[in-house]
Parts: structure tokens; sequence; C-alpha cells
């Protein structure tokens, strides 16, 4: 398989493996330890402000860490 699509598919993986990680970890705020957010500001805010960021920045990190990977093989 080209790298190009390997680095692809591991910010695509990346991305969703972020995403899930952040709204899973404001679940566990929630409902585990008890975190207070009657109104959902908070779940807004990681729906749609920290979870993507938390995302991308997975997402980018995943695709450098299989680029290098890749690239250190085909030496």
């Amino acid at each position: 398989m080209p790298k190009g699509c390997l680095v692809g598919l591991g910010f695509i993986g990346g991305v969703v493996a972020g995403y899930l990680a952040c709204v899973l970890a404001y679940l566990f705020w929630t409902v585990v330890l008890g975190g207070f957010d009657r109104e959902g500001a908070w779940a807004m805010g990681v729906a749609f402000g920290i979870g993507p960021f938390v995302a991308l920045l997975s997402g980018i990190a995943a695709a450098l860490w299989i680029g290098l990977r890749k690239r250190r093989r085909a030496e």
C-alpha cells in the first residue's frame, strides 16, 4: 500500500480515536465522577469545540507517527 494512503488512513483513524477519547472522557467526568452539567454547556463545548480540536491534533500526530515509521522502514 502506498505511503500516502497509509498516512491518510492514519490521520482518519487518529481523528476518530481522538474525538471518541474526548467524548468518553467527558462522559466519564459526568457519569462516574458526578460532574455537574445541568444545562449541557459542557456537552456542547466538548462536542463542537474541544472535541474537534483534540481530534485534529490526534489526527496530525497519528499521520506524522505513521509517516515517520514508514520512512524508517524504507531506509
